[in-house]
C-alpha cells in the first residue's frame, strides 16, 4: 500500500492557501488566505479529509464525515 501524501492545511476551511503571520522563538503562527484563520495549528490531511474539511465549511449546519 503506498504511502499517502499529506499536505499542511487550514483546519477551519480545508484551504493549502496558508502563509506564516509570524514565526520563531514562539512557534509558528499561520494565516489562511481563504478563510482569515490565524493561529498555531494546521492539519496534515490526505486528499479524502481537505474534501471533507471543505465541505464541512461550505456546509456548517452538517458535520464532517457525514453524508
Amino acid at each position: 500500500m503506498p504511502a499517502k501524501r499529506l499536505k499542511e492545511v487550514c483546519p477551519v476551511c480545508g484551504s493549502s492557501e496558508l502563509y506564516y503571520e509570524m514565526g520563531g522563538y514562539t512557534g509558528k503562527i499561520y494565516h489562511c488566505k481563504n478563510c482569515d484563520y490565524v493561529g498555531p495549528l494546521v492539519v496534515e490531511a490526505d486528499e479524502e479529509m481537505i474534501k471533507a474539511l471543505k465541505e464541512s465549511y461550505r456546509n456548517p449546519e452538517k458535520p464532517a464525515g457525514e453524508g
